[in-house]
């Protein structure tokens, strides 16, 4: 049976992983984006094949899947290529060599330079697509068609292939590695968006004398469409919004007097400075402790400082993925069922708030955070893991690592302390789970002076800080007793370090890593400057 997840279903994560379980479903294909809301429910995939495509895959994306899926199978292919044309099996070694695969069947594809010949391995180039799959053509554009569609030198008589617009290269092994685009064309979320074609919109606007749209990353996962103009941009969000997509309206615009440029007279498209997500909201401030929750929400997951309860998430740089991440964290600490679309109707707190007054979701207390009770229970997926440890054993299975390379003079000691304020602040990392059974499985909260976080200073060299990375994300923690983050510095020269952050899946997520990181960062700030970090106050503490 083939089983078609519904729009509205696709868009809330835990809608999806719950279809998956309800249906069993045991081959799943989404991007890369959509598996990662989709991880975050804690979605069994033990017998589920992972089918990934429409995005470049993430190396960590990859590990999370292979640690948790039956297979995962990385697939390439442009829809006028119905649709895949290439497919890689993915295992825990494909970060070291990602790649795209090597062609299905009916179908050839071929690396070339701008005169159509096949570049040696190792040789970037476009990619060109041939075989069963190309379509005929775009309908009623005989000149587009002409252009992408060319004749074929290496086929049959009358043969054509596509030119994806794409560079990419063959390793030695014969595997397909995508490396960008040709063109200005991106993919975010599973679009294929022309940036150029949200250029023209913006310059076209009165108001405009000047625009240029990038895909920018500054929060790790989380990549925004960022519109940079020269002119007036009061009202140029809305006026775009009438004439573009949802998915192509920018999350950010940001005014400049002048545009950076090359050396050569080109926009210097690096140099664009960040937009500021930071500032404190000017607007009004929550009237009663619910508002303040959902305020405090909208700033956690959006990463800025502040949130007024009239600012609209999507204007403040939200977009549908992070509203799944922030319906998912108002169900946990609201205890309320929201669906998605009620985010994308009423986009601000005071508008959630009220259609939270007026739906039939909200049955529980919705002005105060629960109370902690004496025996803190477990969640579903902590009860899984604390199952699996008593019936596997201890296991690396599912740490969470992430490693950093570090350049300039680094303070250990104020590393130390401020490993030691991340602990002190988040109580995921000193929580243990422990129990005589699975009936009675239970939290303990480490009080933060007897949760010590270990760090490990080792010299390495750069022939084997590898291994030394590797070996150090094997770590067996005992989710029992051990606080759950352990760090490890590796000097490899003496301003260059890398720092390995490992921490445990009953404890931790990709997205809470981002978090880690983050507040480790403003931490060791603070230490090095001789303080104590200014914590904003976090939304929920149970």
């Amino acid at each position: 049976a083939v089983v078609v997840a519904p729009r509205e279903t696709v868009r809330d994560a835990a809608a999806l992983a719950a279809l998956v379980s309800s249906a069993e479903v045991s081959v799943m294909q989404a991007t890369p984006s959509l598996w990662r809301a989709v991880l975050a429910e804690d979605l069994d995939l033990s017998r589920v094949h992972v089918l990934v495509g429409g995005e470049a895959l993430p190396s960590d994306l990859a590990r999370s899947l292979t640690g948790r899926a039956a297979s995962v199978t990385n697939l390439y292919g442009p829809t006028e290529t119905t649709v895949w044309s290439t497919a890689a099996v993915v295992d825990q070694n494909w970060a070291d060599r990602p790649t795209v695969g090597t062609p299905i069947a009916n179908t050839q594809v071929y690396v070339l330079d701008a005169a159509l010949r096949p570049v040696p391995a190792g040789v970037p180039g476009e990619v060109y697509i041939a075989g069963d799959g190309v379509v005929r053509g775009y309908w009623q554009r005989p000149g587009l068609t002409a252009q992408r569609f060319v004749a074929n030198p290496y086929g049959p008589a009358g043969s054509r292939f596509y030119r994806t617009g794409d560079i990419g290269r063959w390793s030695p092994a014969g595997s397909l590695e995508y490396l960008s685009r040709a063109d200005d064309q991106v993919k975010l979320r599973g679009y294929r968006i022309e940036l150029g074609e949200i250029e023209a919109v913006l310059a076209a606007d009165p108001a405009v004398t000047q625009a240029a749209v990038i895909v920018r990353e500054d929060q790790p996962g989380d990549r925004r469409l960022v519109a940079y103009l020269r002119g007036d941009a009061t009202g140029v969000r809305e006026r775009a919004a009438a004439l573009l997509p949802d998915y192509m309206v920018p999350s950010a615009f940001v005014s400049l007097d002048t545009f950076p440029l090359t050396p050569n007279g080109k926009l210097n498209r690096r140099a664009l400075p960040a937009p500021d997500y930071g500032l404190e909201a000017a607007g009004r401030r929550p009237r009663n402790p619910r508002e303040e929750l959902l305020c405090g929400l909208f700033a956690e997951v959006l990463g800025v400082e502040g949130v007024g309860i009239d600012d609209d998430f999507f204007v403040l740089g939200g977009h549908s993925l992070l509203a799944t991440r922030l319906i998912s964290r108002i169900r946990s600490v609201l205890d309320v069922e929201v669906a998605v679309r009620q985010l994308f109707e009423t986009p601000t707190v005071a508008g959630l708030a009220a259609a939270l007054d007026t739906t039939t979701a909200t049955r529980t207390r919705l002005t105060a955070v629960r109370e902690r009770p004496a025996r803190i229970p477990v969640s579903f997926a902590q009860q899984r893991l604390w199952f699996l440890r008593q019936l596997e054993g201890p296991s690396d299975a599912y740490n969470v690592p992430v490693a950093l390379d570090l350049d300039g003079h680094l303070d250990v000691d104020a590393l130390r302390a401020a490993l030691a304020d991340v602990v002190a602040r988040h109580e995921s990392l000193r929580t243990v789970v422990v129990g005589a059974d699975e009936t009675q499985a239970h939290q303990v909260v480490l009080a933060p002076d007897r949760a010590a976080v270990t760090l490990t200073v080792e010299p390495a060299g750069p022939a084997d800080v590898d291994d030394r990375v590797r070996d150090a994300a094997a770590h067996v923690f005992d989710i029992s007793a051990d606080t759950m983050l352990r760090a490890w510095l590796f000097p490899t020269a003496p301003d260059r370090q890398v720092l390995v952050l490992l921490t445990h899946h009953i404890a931790s997520d990709a997205w809470s890593r981002a978090i880690l990181v983050r507040d480790l960062a403003v931490a060791y700030a603070a230490r090095v400057a001789g303080g104590s970090p200014s914590w904003s106050p976090l939304p929920v503490q149970y």
